[in-house]
């Protein structure tokens, strides 16, 4: 009867594509495995089944431990980080009643995940690695996601063993509640299981004496970076609680290599060498990463940063600008992407020698990043997986991917999917920049080349004209409005629609770029180089949704909030000294459905109260260019 069940079993398992899955629905698939995986786990008597979880480090632990186990019996783990209950029934059913080991990772990801996952498992050995803050926003706190951990540890019988790190204070107070034996671990000298005489300088890979009671046995590692010691020894401590002595332990994590996306060195055939630590990048994790890129010997050190995750309280554009003051004291050139990028370059201080770069794309940053990337450089690749796919630049590198796409949701990683070499997403602004505008064709009885004095009041706004009379285009009415009042003429060329006079003796050019309100960025960078001014003479008119209906707010620089064509010009030019004037357009309306929203025409009452705001707003343009014609 097991065997039945099993076969029936791994056939389902295998058998769950996408295209089963998107016949029969997650949920009956996932139930059934895990239904299966129960009726399966009673036959399997002889193997010692361990949990391992933790806020970081997990599967990094269970690759380790898994290479200890193996070198003196058989079994398995679960794949890369695939941890949900589904996951855990899944490696359940991979396991062989002559097996010896299952090592499987437990999710925290959510509160009583823990409860569902144990009762599948059933472990006699259990190892938690540290509480951090991934996942805090679906908890209270720091100790809330204690509390789920140790739920492992209550759950072990007397006859079992908890492998605890006494680095961590919740972690070793994990040991107050279990019944089980305890191994404690860590630099700490009271642990029982310590690492001494720890270094791991690139490019020297992470080494330290084990010592373990009266024992004590040399470990090197293939690892990068000492915030590997916790899992190092997590591991060694679960092959100690399997009755593998310690210099077996020490030998066989040598052989194991970093593990995908988690401080993972890759050198390319020019000679530019890539740290991928590329799966998350939770805020309270940065730190570890920017101390070992600050150790490190190379050429030239590059940091890459993608979106962060567990942001904490303080708002994201604080905690990105944190980060980037920390990034520049230890690379050379930081690169930020992202669509909350942009709001790093408030830490872009004037006395600060090192290169900061933003960008809203990865195809932006990758064209960046492999201009300037040169032998013997050092290049730290930080991002969430699911949210940036920062492998693309490395994959770039090597010609070996063409989707571009900023909306892809996947897992997986770039490398293993078969759509990275299908042409996807946007040409690049950089391709935009320097060969996707026209020529320019400017009249020739007009003098383009403005006087450093001249202000320039940049209207954003889609060139389309299906799109007049929409939010997202009251920046081009606005510019129209001034020069109405101006009595300035509009001279079309292919780049823009542009106006020149003065307004109380202050010379001004107003411009409406001809591109997408989100490409605005390139054009007007275009129009700057060709016309000869700088972002400081700039103004920058454009709708908020932030900002409620009829009201007008001015500010002299800051982040794009979330405006797209605000964001592609920061990022074209590289600072976000920009003096802007915003008309409100948000509404109730507006948050149900915003993308919708900026592209629909305003209805009779809205139109009346813009059309005020519009007066209004024209007011505070030009006081901006009075006050800087009077500070000058």
């Amino acid at each position: 009867m097991p065997w039945r069940v099993r076969k029936v079993l791994v056939r389902v398992r295998d058998a769950c594509d996408w295209r089963i899955r998107e016949l029969l629905g997650d949920a009956l698939i996932d139930r059934t495995i895990v239904r299966i995986a129960q009726r399966w786990r009673p036959f399997l008597k002889k193997p010692v089944f361990i949990g391992i979880t933790g806020s970081a480090g997990k599967t990094t632990t269970k690759e380790l431990l898994v290479a200890i186990l193996s070198s003196n019996g058989k079994g398995s783990g679960n794949p890369a980080s695939l941890n949900v209950l589904p996951e855990v029934g899944k490696t359940i059913l991979r396991v062989l009643p002559s097996h010896d080991f299952c090592v499987a990772e437990l999710s925290e990801d959510q509160p009583d995940a823990m409860r569902a996952q144990l009762a599948l498992l059933q472990p006699s050995i259990g190892i938690v690695t540290v509480v951090g803050y991934d996942h805090l926003s679906k908890y209270e706190s720091r100790d809330a996601i204690a509390t789920e951990m140790a739920k492992l540890i209550a759950y072990l019988p007397a006859k079992g063993t908890a492998v605890l790190n006494a680095d961590d204070e919740l972690v070793a107070s994990m040991a107050a509640h279990c019944v089980a034996k305890v191994i404690t671990y860590g630099v700490t000298a009271s642990a029982d299981l310590r690492a001494e005489d720890v270094s791991a300088v690139w490019p020297d890979r992470l080494k330290m004496n084990l010592v373990y009671g009266d024992e004590c046995a040399p470990a090197r590692t293939q690892l990068c970076g000492t915030h590997w010691i916790s899992s190092v020894l997590g591991a060694v401590g679960g092959g100690l609680a399997a009755g593998l002595s310690l210099k077996e332990c020490a030998t066989a994590i040598a052989s194991v290599a970093p593990f995908d996306g988690r401080m993972q060195p890759i050198t390319t055939h020019d000679g530019v060498t890539f740290i991928r630590d590329d799966f998350k990048a939770p805020l309270w994790a940065i730190d570890t990463c920017l101390e070992f890129m600050k150790a490190a010997r190379a050429r030239r050190k590059i940091v890459v940063i993608g979106e962060l995750s567990d942001m904490g309280s303080q708002s994201k554009g604080v905690q990105y600008a944190r980060v980037a003051l920390l990034a520049q004291q230890v690379a050379d050139v930081t690169v930020f992407v992202g669509p909350s990028a942009s709001s790093v370059l408030k830490a872009k201080g004037p006395d600060i020698k090192n290169v900061l770069r933003v960008f809203g794309n990865v195809r932006d940053a990758a064209e960046y990043v492999n201009t300037m990337a040169r032998e013997g450089d050092l290049v730290l690749l930080k991002g969430t997986n699911k949210q940036d796919h920062l492998l693309r630049i490395l994959l770039a590198r090597e010609n070996d991917v063409a989707c571009w796409r900023n909306d892809c949701k996947r897992d997986t990683f770039c490398d293993l999917c078969p759509d990275r070499t299908k042409p996807s997403g946007a040409p690049s602004l950089f391709q935009l920049h320097t060969n996707g505008m026209a020529a320019p064709q400017f009249q020739p009885t007009v003098q383009w080349d403005l006087d450093s004095n001249e202000q320039v009041v940049v209207g954003l706004g889609n060139a389309d004209a299906r799109y007049i009379g929409t939010p997202h285009n009251i920046g081009h009415e606005l510019v129209e409005k001034l020069a109405a009042s101006l009595g300035l003429n509009w001279v079309a060329t292919p780049e823009a629609w542009i106006a020149r006079g003065s307004s109380k003796g202050q010379q001004v050019c107003l411009i409406k770029v001809r591109t997408a309100i989100n490409l605005t960025g390139s054009g007007l960078k275009f129009l700057s180089e060709k016309m000869a001014f700088t972002h400081e003479q700039c103004i920058l008119v454009y709708d908020d949704l932030d900002t409620p209906i009829g009201a007008v707010r001015t500010r002299l620089n800051g982040s794009a909030g979330g405006h797209r064509g605000v964001a592609s010009i920061l990022e074209a030019f590289q600072t976000d000294a920009f003096r802007r004037v915003k008309v409100g357009v948000g509404s109730k309306v507006a948050r149900s459905n915003p993308v919708e929203y900026v592209l629909t025409a305003f209805d009779a009452e809205n139109r009346t109260a813009t059309d005020l705001a519009l007066v209004a707003a024209q007011v505070h343009v030009l006081k901006l260019v009075d006050n800087r014609a009077k500070a000058r």
